[in-house]
């Protein structure tokens, strides 16, 4: 486990949400070549969410959601099954969990969905509810198709739908309820451009910790991300949850170094919100 020293969580006033580093689904980050899995990709989300200063940013307050969410709003758009049929009108825990959602997202100007192609390629989808558009950000630019977003902004079309025939939808934040008429739009990356087949759930998560609804506030490019897959290790090893729930990991114990007590600046809040680094951790020298 990466001891406390090497490196720090910079916001502790919250408790982070309930997860648990397992070893099987850790080794991915210990693997440069390696795909990240769902686990991980929610690990790290839950880690965001739980910053407080990253859940208002200049395009409006956020919602980010986790892959495994992706799955179920996805499954929903498939137009040849009935609504009823998903939600029967005696299982009123699913319909109560998907009104749930809908009011959630409708509390927000954007709502951050992580896409996952048949797990070969992550990418971010952004539902920008004062622009009234879909915002795609993919690290492989174009060249990916969006059925699977379709299918998903489908199936949450379907879920307002519902909720709307069961309770009158007002005082939200969303100016059309129409989300499935909201055009998609490819945001240009520049620099922050996948060049390997491995590194999309990198470039997923960087999206996702710094894309403000207008632009990105910081500058990452594919030299950042085999730096970037072995903090993200780190992160998720020394994260008070993970420590608590006894998951030591001892076989990766000599690759992640113990650095010492100068080696990093403990932080409360953060200093700079736009300068890399700053949302997690401060590291005063690289290690790896």
């Amino acid at each position: 486990m990466a001891p406390r020293s090497s490196l720090m969580l910079a916001n502790r006033a919250k408790p982070l949400p309930d997860f648990h580093s397992s070893e099987k689904w850790m080794e991915c980050l210990f693997q440069p070549d390696a795909y990240l899995g769902d686990e991980v990709i929610d690990c790290y989300i839950n880690l965001i969410k739980a910053q407080e200063h990253l859940k208002c940013r200049s395009g409006g307050r956020v919602h980010i959601e986790n892959a495994f969410q992706f799955n179920f709003l996805k499954r929903d758009g498939d137009v040849e099954t009935k609504t009823d049929e998903l939600y029967p009108s005696k299982d009123m825990a699913q319909i109560s969990s998907a009104e749930r959602r809908v009011l959630l997202y409708l509390d927000h100007d954007m709502v951050f969905i992580p896409i996952n192609i048949q797990e070969m390629h992550w990418y971010l989808a952004v539902i920008n509810a004062r622009n009234m558009e879909i915002q795609v950000l993919d690290s492989l630019g174009t060249s990916s198709g969006r059925n699977d977003l379709i299918d998903t902004i489908k199936g949450l079309q379907r879920q307002i739908d519902m909720v709307s025939q069961r309770k009158e939808l007002k005082d939200h934040r969303w100016p059309d309820l129409r989300v499935a008429s909201w055009p998609l739009r490819d945001i240009e990356m520049e620099n922050a451009k996948q060049t390997d087949s491995s590194s999309c759930g990198l470039f997923l998560l960087n999206y996702i910790e710094y894309w403000t609804g207008d632009e990105l506030s910081d500058n990452f490019t594919q030299d950042d991300m085999s730096h970037f897959r072995k903090k993200l290790a780190a992160i998720l090893l020394s994260s008070d949850i993970n420590k608590r729930k006894g998951c030591p990991l001892y076989k990766y114990d000599k690759e992640v170094d113990a650095g010492c007590s100068s080696d990093v600046q403990i932080l409360d809040s953060p200093t700079n919100p736009k300068k890399r680094g700053n949302y997690f951790v401060y590291l005063k020298k690289t290690k790896y």
